[in-house]
């Protein structure tokens, strides 16, 4: 991570002014004192509701990573893992990745993990998120008469993938390949590692349950979306297919691969409610309320999470992760 705190700055305010322009464009589209009526009519004790279904689904996250981390040859305690998982969310919406290399490069400092190895952690963190949220947003797209189809077979392609990636023979067939090539070799150790990891984290005993805290990680999230639907007086879709809603707006943002999927989330989102007939003004409040309980959430805790250890927090800001040592 180069450019230390100035370009982490200029990234946290760019996504807060790019979110705030979706949000402003939501408002505007949808009538300004219509979503203000809908805004003024929500219960706070709601989004009370959410704050805490999502500080949840951390917790499940951080004990997953805790798992994945012993998995890797590396333990840590549970407070350990809170603080790398939590850590991580405060560079959520950075560009570049920032927050991708965050959480590797703490492990690394907290626990003595090599990056290569926390990297492709996260990367199979990823792959269960990915097939969590598809699974989540089946019930959602079935219910709202969309193709569901398409994601069953996109579960089968990563399912397939995580396997063979997850096989021995792959590990393999990837270190023969990179002894073959005289300029490969120079990185044999490196190869060694991400494919050893792959191996470990993607097996189908560590999916068994890498997957399922997934579901209910992003399940809580979506349980919180569904309550505010609720509190916006739209109770149509139940609280079911509410998850699966928030599931396929996920999974659209992600699609995106801008930072927090600012944008492609929101209308997505607002998008979905909206065909589904509840009134425009309270699906886009209902849109703003979910990013700022969910994405923004994240974020403020994240960063609250890093100054509880202000030497790290100082060794991030002066751009220190993300430097192999």
């Amino acid at each position: 991570m180069q450019g230390g705190p100035r370009r982490i700055l200029r990234g946290l305010i760019a996504a807060a002014i790019g979110s705030g322009v979706v949000s402003a464009v939501l408002v505007v589209v949808s009538d300004v004192p219509e979503v203000a009526r809908a805004l003024r009519g929500f219960d706070p004790l709601v989004l009370v509701w959410m704050l805490m279904l999502g500080a949840i689904g951390f917790v499940v996250r951080s004990v997953r990573w805790g798992a994945l981390m012993r998995v890797a040859g590396h333990r840590v305690p549970l407070r350990d893992a809170l603080y790398l998982q939590v850590s991580g969310q405060a560079m959520t919406v950075t560009p570049g990745r920032v927050g991708e290399v965050v959480k590797p490069w703490l492990a690394r400092e907290i626990a003595g993990m090599r990056m290569t190895r926390g990297v492709t952690l996260v990367f199979a963190e990823r792959v269960a998120d990915l097939i969590a949220v598809c699974l989540l947003a089946l019930g959602g797209l079935w219910a709202l008469g969309g193709a569901a189809w398409t994601l069953v077979l996109g579960i089968a392609v990563v399912g397939g993938g995580s396997a063979l990636a997850g096989s021995s023979w792959f590990h393999g067939l990837a270190l023969r390949i990179v002894r073959s090539r005289e300029r490969a070799r120079r990185h044999e150790a490196s190869a060694e590692a991400i494919t050893d990891t792959l191996r470990r984290a993607l097996h189908w005993r560590v999916l068994v349950w890498s997957v399922p805290a997934s579901v209910v990680a992003w399940g809580l999230e979506g349980v919180g979306f569904a309550l505010c639907l609720q509190a916006f007086g739209f109770d149509v879709l139940g609280a079911l297919v509410g998850v699966s809603v928030y599931a396929v707006a996920t999974i659209a943002g992600a699609f995106s691969f801008l930072p927090g999927g600012i944008g492609l989330t929101e209308a997505s989102m607002a998008g979905i409610l909206v065909a589904a007939d509840m009134p425009v003004a309270a699906a886009s409040g209902a849109t703003i309320v979910t990013r700022v309980a969910t994405l923004w959430w994240g974020v403020a805790l994240g960063w609250i999470v890093l100054a509880s250890r202000p030497g790290l927090l100082r060794r991030v800001l002066r751009g220190g992760a993300g430097r192999p040592r």
